[in-house]
Order: C-alpha cells, then sequence, then structure tokens
C-alpha cells in the first residue's frame, strides 16, 4: 500500500512538471533526415517490461524494453522509476540480414542521470548529450532533464539488436525511448588520378606494341 501511495505521489510531481515537456523529444533526430531500417519508439510505458512501441517504422519490426532490477514501477507520467536503487534496462530491436548499419539508442529520462556507457550486442559505446535542463534540487538530490543518444557505426547486420543501459543511482525516471538501425550506403570507390594516368600509360604501351607488331609482319 505504502509503495502504491508513493508512485502515485512520484507519478503526479513528474506528469506535473514545469519543465520541458514530457513524451515530446527537445532535440533533433541524431540520424539526421536519414529514414531507419528498423525503428522502434515509446513515450509511454505500459509496464516495466514492454513490447508494444508506439512507433513501429516498417512493417514486422519487432522490439521490447525491459527494466530488470526489480525495484520500478509505472509513474502517473508512463515513465519507469525506481526510488529503490538504480535501474538497469535490456532493449531490443529487430534487424536485417546483411548489409552494414549504424545503430542508435537515443533515451529521455528525468531525475538523476544515465550512466554513460551503453552496450549493443555487447560492444561499449558513449553517451553524447544532445539536451539538458536543470531540474533542481528533488527528492534530496541535484537533478536533471536529459536527452542522450549512443551510436554503434558501420555494425554487421543482425537479426536481433540487444541494447543494455542503466542508471547512475536511484531516482531516473526513463521517460522515452528510441532504437534505430541506419543503412550504411554502398560507396563505389573512385580511382585516384594516379590511377587513370597508370591506365593511360599502359594502353598507350599496347597501342605501341600492336603497331609495331603490324609493321613487322608486313
Amino acid at each position: 500500500m505504502k509503495v502504491s501511495v508513493l508512485a502515485l505521489t512520484l507519478g503526479m510531481a513528474f506528469s506535473s512538471s514545469a519543465f520541458a515537456t514530457q513524451a515530446v523529444w527537445d532535440s533533433a533526430t541524431p540520424w539526421g533526415t536519414a529514414t531507419p531500417t528498423s525503428y522502434a519508439e515509446w513515450n509511454l510505458f505500459n509496464g516495466t517490461t514492454d513490447t508494444s512501441p508506439e512507433v513501429a517504422l516498417t512493417a514486422g519490426t519487432t522490439a521490447s524494453v525491459k527494466e530488470t532490477s526489480g525495484g520500478s514501477f509505472i509513474t502517473g507520467g508512463g515513465n519507469i522509476y525506481s526510488f529503490s536503487g538504480a535501474t538497469s534496462f535490456t532493449a531490443t530491436l529487430s534487424g536485417a540480414t546483411s548489409g552494414l548499419f549504424d545503430v542508435y539508442l537515443r533515451i529521455g529520462t528525468l531525475g538523476t542521470l544515465a550512466s554513460a556507457t551503453a552496450t549493443l550486442n555487447g560492444v561499449s559505446a558513449t553517451s553524447v548529450l544532445q539536451f539538458n535542463e536543470d531540474q533542481g534540487t528533488v527528492m534530496g538530490g541535484a537533478t536533471a532533464e536529459q536527452e542522450l543518444f549512443w551510436k554503434w557505426t558501420s555494425v554487421s547486420a543482425a537479426s536481433l539488436y540487444t541494447f543494455k543501459f542503466n542508471s547512475t543511482s536511484s531516482s531516473m525516471s526513463l521517460d522515452q525511448l528510441a532504437l534505430a538501425a541506419v543503412s550504411v550506403p554502398t560507396v563505389t570507390p573512385v580511382p585516384e588520378p594516379e590511377a587513370y594516368s597508370m591506365m593511360a600509360l599502359g594502353l598507350g604501351l599496347m597501342a605501341f606494341a600492336a603497331r609495331r607488331s603490324a609493321k613487322n609482319n608486313a
């Protein structure tokens, strides 16, 4: 009963915040104008395990997120939150069978901060901060509203991308989450000027040899 009352109180506190609007990204997409091949986005969470993102860009895309510490709950604003300890998250996104991709993990948080390091299929990356708004002292500590992302460059295609990230301490509220895989264009190598010079020289020598051979035959 105490947990339920506290959860309701915290949910009302976060949902009535006077700071930047919740469930709305305040920063530009880190992949710019590119269209992700696979994409999933949560702006409200239905539970501490959620397999139903509000946005799934491509037909057949599957995705999930799960808070794994066991001490979290859903606030009145639809965020995943824990006052009792640091939270840990595992998220998944279905991928492609071939090609190279830039893969992104993007989150929006309230309260205490997310850890700077996250992993994709076991490979670490460091976060890039896109948006920060100080919330002052809330629930006994200095807090902020932040948006940040992690990027893994030119990753080989995988049928499933598995992301792991966590908070630095208790009282981080996960407001939004987006997962994206953006295809890396295949670039056809352009010969260097030296290569063209060598090619011309080779063709010239072949023509000279052909003329000489024809003259000798005559």
